[in-house]
């Protein structure tokens, strides 16, 4: 994207913004603090869920325990089972 490009899509919404009733500035302003918390949360523990090394290796034990017991889908017979869904 170019600057200019770039520049005129900033003045388009800022248009936009200068338009809006009360109600609606309210809300964009809401919805904009919440992205800006979740960026800011999101930089701290990047995925939605942070296992510690004792939660992984449980779900590592469970899962090859799993396999040994045969307690497993191949992943042709989930497509397949998947396609008989449609």
């Amino acid at each position: 994207m170019t600057t200019m490009e770039l520049n005129l899509r900033k003045q388009c919404f800022t248009e936009f913004i200068l338009s809006m009733s009360e109600e609606e500035f309210t809300e964009l302003e809401n919805y904009a603090k919440t992205l800006q918390q979740r960026k800011l949360t999101s930089k701290s523990k990047p995925y939605p869920w942070a296992p510690t090394l004792d939660e992984m290796r449980s779900i590592v034990a469970e899962s090859e325990e799993n396999y040994r017991h045969g307690k497993f889908i191949e992943e042709e017979d989930m497509d397949n089972y998947l396609d008989s869904l449609k």
